[in-house]
Parts: C-alpha cells; sequence; structure tokens
C-alpha cells in the first residue's frame, strides 16, 4: 500500500497494475476500499474511463460501509443499488 500511495498520481499505469493485483490477493482486506478507490482514479488518469466507471460501481456495492464510497461516488458519480448485497463468496447478488 506504501508504494501504490507513493505512485498513484506520477504513474498512474504501474498504479493499476498494482491495485489489480493488491485486490487480486487480498480483495476483503481493510486496505480493499482505498486501494480500489486509487485503481478507479488510475483507471481514469489512463483514459480508462468506462472501465473506473465499472470498478466504481462494483465497489460502492462491494464496500458499502467504508469512508471511501463517498468519495468514489463524488468522483464517478457510482452510487451503491438499494437491492444489491455481497454472498458468502464475495459476489454481488442483485435481489
Amino acid at each position: 500500500m506504501a508504494r501504490l500511495r507513493a505512485i498513484k498520481d506520477q504513474e498512474p499505469a504501474v498504479a493499476v497494475e498494482l491495485a489489480r493485483e493488491g485486490n487480486r490477493r487480498f480483495p476483503d482486506s481493510a486496505d480493499a476500499p482505498e486501494r480500489t478507490s486509487i485503481l478507479i482514479h488510475a483507471l481514469a488518469a489512463v483514459d480508462k474511463r468506462s472501465e473506473a466507471r465499472g470498478e466504481a460501481e462494483a465497489m460502492v456495492n462491494h464496500y458499502p460501509d467504508s469512508t471511501w464510497v463517498r468519495e468514489v461516488e463524488s468522483f464517478s458519480g457510482a452510487h451503491r443499488h438499494r437491492n444489491v448485497r455481497v454472498n458468502d463468496a464475495g459476489q454481488l447478488i442483485f435481489e
């Protein structure tokens, strides 16, 4: 996380790769919401706005209680769906 925080603004393409790897390895760690926020900003910085929006939609639903959600909502326009929950396998379920 320290390296990701240090490079996020100067090297967004590298930040994308590091954040994705971190989320793959530690999807529900305490740092996952912040890491995903960095990923979303980095994707937007490398002109992958569609991917950023998709990650934002997933993030606000997967980590609804995170303080990072408000920041991502204001940055991306993504908002939580009231009929979404996360199952035991970590997948989003639309009810």
